[in-house]
């Protein structure tokens, strides 16, 4: 029997991100088999798929007698009107009822049944709907359990609470806060959180129409649709279509006619007005702490319990500490259209006399504005002062709202545009796009052309073209340079970044000898963070051009003048600083203090960029695993955060610690997830990275022309077939040795000329290590090349840098045994082959095998299969995250997918850490994991 409520929705893209919830429920139908009841209560917000999930699991219970009986709004106030529905038909086909079940199945038929008799009712439904299956399970749906009348609704519980062994399964659904949940206390809920981004990116290409598909939406639809939608099915669905209708690339709006709209404004507008006016206080006034919102309560003298009301409505949540928030930024835009002007003035003067000019100065000097309490330029001159000291998400979201009740028009541009900066250094890229299309293009006053052109060129530098991110940028420091020398240093140094990641090294000279200029304008107001981006360029120029001692003073003077800095942006142009010389220990340093700089204030979509010279930092030591965890989680926050060439430089670095450990295959397939990005927007960096990965892996895999190839075409990756200057040093000990192996001496030499000057004036024992190994590889002599490869390996120790050790010691091996030596040569194979084995290095433990081999010794075969050795030590990060989605029940297709590693890698892992951790199957594995 089928519910005359409203039907649900049977497209099985409504239960995308639903397959726990699924699962749960057919658990239950799976006992009624065995002859045991069971009842659940599936709660949700609205549009959360609670009816669509009860529809599937009906469809789904072969063998079972199904009844679906929906609650009713009309009927809701009408005594029994739910028991009478559900029994009418069933009375029907009911063999002879007992005397005392047939008189109260009568009464609720008739309506005459009292009120006291709810536990006899109850008791009677119990006892009809086991004789109705006619020796079948039975299975009740109610959708909407909170539309039934009270005292059916009491039946229901207690009916819910006394199935025992009888084989009836119960399933309700109730909107999530509803006061229908206290009559069903006691029974199993099942919460209906938000869809996750992959499942609400599926349920977006399920609402294509006809003809279309979601590669059709730009990025930006995609993401906003995302974002306001924030995992609910029905608003996701909604926007869609409306999404499909007019891509535009703009600020989404729910289709005219909207379910979920009007589900929303129907609640909101049949609330008590004392409710109301709860709502639009908290509304008005952000997320607001449990003490203001007292203090509101008393000074507006609500009555007990509206807040509590309040809340009940599904409108407004509270969090743990108590904080109330209309929750989500398209439940704001409905009730900001429900909610009266004149309600909306009141709630921003309640809230001003609250806060007072002592109290949560942000919001105060918002809401005196708002309400015009005061003068208006004073308190707008009151909300910038403010917004100085606000992290970036609260200081974003005040100056949006702020906008409306700016004086002057100008101002109003100015805020907008200083709220898509804060929006966008918060991580919220789509909203700092949308913000700046409220702003006209062109410049205005107060700053507002240059602070326009800053946003958006360092939005394009993260998620764009980087020569359009260079102009722009370089436009914003012109313009800044009438009013402050630190912010046009500021732009200029990420334009500098720009025509880095461009592979533009002319327009980076031509940036520093700007750059330069602003030395020479300087007075004693000068700022630190100006001095340091004019050392920076000066320092790194130096470095390309080979004046490397001049380098090395100019980038420590850049490290000595961010030390204890808080200021991200200065750390991180810091750790770069000492990335370049070659300082691991405090490259890493920076880059840490530049993340939780960033953090601390809010500015997260800074915390990837610290994360690639936190990852840089571990290679230069040979910390794999390190720099492998620390790309992981930044590539995990670029994406997130919306910075797609970031997310670039992450796989681009992960290729390269794959192809240093010899895993070519990994290597390559981080490779061909950038490919499309990378000659897209011409990202030159990326492109070198990816070169000399490919190299690396070509040299593990000892096919030393094809590494020559990669790296002489380094040149031709860049804009304008410019060489890129920074990773062609970097890459040189890769040169000389795929050089020498191809008898190219000539060309090896030359480049390690340079590469030794720039070594040596660094403090890297680790670069200065692949400097010696270098000679030695190009040494005619054997007694110096011996002498070289010496003072390599002494290096390497001293750093730490225990890979490159075996690689040298593999190098000097092949040298010993070619000069018939094969005793020396044997015992520094052993030992590099034992690096190798520790580091999973499969491809440079293969070579070591093999010269080993060939010096005469017996080496027994690797016992977990071709190429597998065991790790020695605890469990690396990457293996770890590899247990963890096996336990979250994860194929190594889609942990091969979330890594960006081949599947054969995956396996490879997994026969380490079951060897190790002496587990057979992934079962096993996942239990120790618990």
């Amino acid at each position: 029997m089928d519910s005359d409520s409203k039907a649900a929705p049977d497209d099985p893209g409504s239960l995308r991100g639903r397959s726990e919830a699924q699962r749960t429920l057919g658990d239950v139908v799976a006992r009624l088999g065995a002859g045991r009841g069971a009842a659940v209560v599936v709660t949700g917000e609205s549009g959360s798929g609670r009816s669509a999930l009860l529809a599937a699991t009906a469809r789904s219970a072969a063998g079972c007698t199904v009844l679906r009986v929906g609650g009713v709004d009309s009927e809701a106030a009408v005594p029994w009107a739910w028991c009478q529905r559900l029994v009418l038909p069933l009375t029907e086909d009911l063999p002879e009822l007992p005397a005392g079940h047939a008189e109260i199945l009568a009464g609720i038929v008739a309506g005459r049944c009292p009120p006291e008799a709810v536990l006899a009712v109850a008791s009677t439904l119990r006892w009809t709907l086991e004789a109705s299956g006619a020796g079948r399970p039975v299975l009740l749906c109610v959708d909407d359990a909170h539309r039934l009348d009270p005292l059916s609704l009491c039946v229901l519980g207690l009916l819910a609470r006394r199935l025992g062994p009888l084989p009836v399964g119960l399933l309700l659904t109730v909107v999530m806060g509803h006061p229908a949940l206290a009559a069903l206390d006691g029974i199993d809920t099942l919460r209906l959180p938000p869809i996750d981004d992959e499942a609400a990116r599926l349920l977006l290409a399920d609402a294509a129409p006809p003809g279309r598909a979601a590669a059709d939406l730009c990025a930006a639809t995609v993401a906003d649709a995302l974002g306001l939608a924030a995992g609910n099915p029905l608003a996701l669905t909604e926007l869609a279509a409306a999404a499909y209708a007019d891509d535009r690339c703009g600020s989404l709006r729910l289709p005219r006619g909207s379910r979920w709209q009007a589900d929303k404004a129907h609640r909101f507008r049949r609330l008590p007005a004392e409710d109301r006016a709860v709502i639009t206080t908290v509304l008005v006034g952000g997320p607001l702490g449990p003490d203001v919102l007292r203090s509101a309560a008393r000074r507006a003298g609500w009555r007990p319990g509206a807040i509590d009301r309040a809340v009940a409505s599904g409108l407004v949540v509270v969090t743990d500490d108590g904080t109330a928030a209309v929750a989500g930024r398209l439940l704001r835009q409905v009730l900001r259209a429900e909610a009266p002007s004149a309600a909306q003035h009141a709630a921003h003067r309640l809230l001003a006399e609250v806060l007072g000019p002592g109290r949560s100065r942000l919001y105060g000097a918002l809401h005196r504005l708002a309400c015009g309490m005061g003068p208006a330029e004073e308190d707008a001159a009151d909300l910038e002062r403010a917004v100085g000291e606000a992290g970036h998400h609260a200081a974003g979201e005040v100056l949006e709202e702020a906008a409306d009740f700016a004086p002057r028009p100008q101002l109003r541009e100015r805020w907008l545009t200083l709220a898509a900066r804060h929006a966008f250094l918060a991580g919220q890229d789509t909203r700092a796009r949308n913000l700046l299309r409220r702003v006209p293009p062109h410049g205005a006053p107060e700053g507002t052309g240059a602070l326009r052109s800053l946003v958006e060129g360092e939005r394009l530098l993260r998620d764009g073209a980087p020569t359009e991110a260079c102009r722009l940028l370089s436009a914003a420091a012109d313009l800044f340079l009438d009013e402050c020398n630190e912010s046009a240093a500021r732009a200029m140094m990420l334009a500098g970044e720009a025509a880095f990641v461009a592979g533009d090294f002319a327009g980076y000279f031509a940036l520093a000898r700007r750059a330069a200029s602003l030395r020479r304008g300087a007075g004693p107001e000068t700022t630190p963070a100006t001095c340091l981006v004019v050392d920076h360029f000066a320092g790194m120029t130096a470095t390309f051009e080979g004046r490397y001692r001049e380098a090395g003073r100019l980038l420590r003077r850049v490290m000595r003048l961010a030390e204890g800095t808080s200021d991200p942006y200065c750390a991180l142009w810091a750790g770069q600083a000492a990335y370049t010389l070659g300082d691991a220990a405090r490259a890493r340093a920076f880059a840490v203090a530049a993340a939780e700089s960033a953090r601390g204030s809010g500015a997260l979509s800074l915390v990837p960029a610290a994360l690639v010279y936190q990852a840089l930092a571990a290679l230069l030591t040979d910390r794999c695993a390190t720099a492998e965890e620390a790309a992981l989680e930044g590539l995990r926050l670029a994406r997130r955060t919306g910075q797609r060439n970031l997310a670039v430089d992450h796989l681009a670095v992960l290729a390269l610690v794959s192809a240093l450990q010899g895993n070519g295959e990994d290597a390559a397939a981080r490779l061909r997830s950038i490919t499309h990005q990378v000659s897209t927007w011409g990202l030159g960096r990326p492109a070198a990275f990816g070169r000399w990965a490919s190299a690396c892996a070509d040299l593990a895999a000892n096919r030393p022309a094809d590494a020559l190839t990669q790296l002489t075409g380094m040149a031709h990756t860049a804009v304008g077939n410019q060489t890129n200057l920074a990773i062609r040093q970097l890459a040189t000990p890769h040169f000389v040795e795929a050089a020498v192996r191809c008898d190219r001496r000539a060309k090896a030499a030359e480049a390690l000329r340079s590469y030794h000057g720039w070594a040596a004036s660094g403090t890297s024992a680790a670069r200065l290590a692949l400097a010696h190994r270098c000679h030695a590889l190009l040494e005619a002599d054997e007694a110096a090349a011996d002498e070289q490869f010496r003072h390599a390996a002494q290096l390497h120790q001293r750093d730490g840098a225990i890979l490159e050790l075996a690689k040298t010691e593999l190098f000097q091996a092949h040298r010993l045994r070619r000069a018939r030596k094969p005793r020396p040569a044997r015992e520094l194979l052993r030992e590099a082959l034992q690096i190798f084995q520790q580091f999973g290095a499969v491809s440079w433990a293969r070579r070591a095998t093999e010269e080993l081999r060939a010096t005469g010794a017996r080496v027994p075969a690797p016992t977990l299969g071709e190429g597998a050795f065991a790790p020695v030590a605890e469990l690396t990060p990457q293996q770890t995250r590899i247990c963890e989605l096996v336990t979250q029940g994860a194929t190594n297709q889609e942990i091969a997918e979330v890594l960006m590693v081949s599947v054969r890698t995956v396996e490879y892992h997994l026969r380490n850490v079951f060897t190790r951790l002496g587990v057979r199957s992934r079962v096993e594995l996942a239990a120790h994991f618990r």
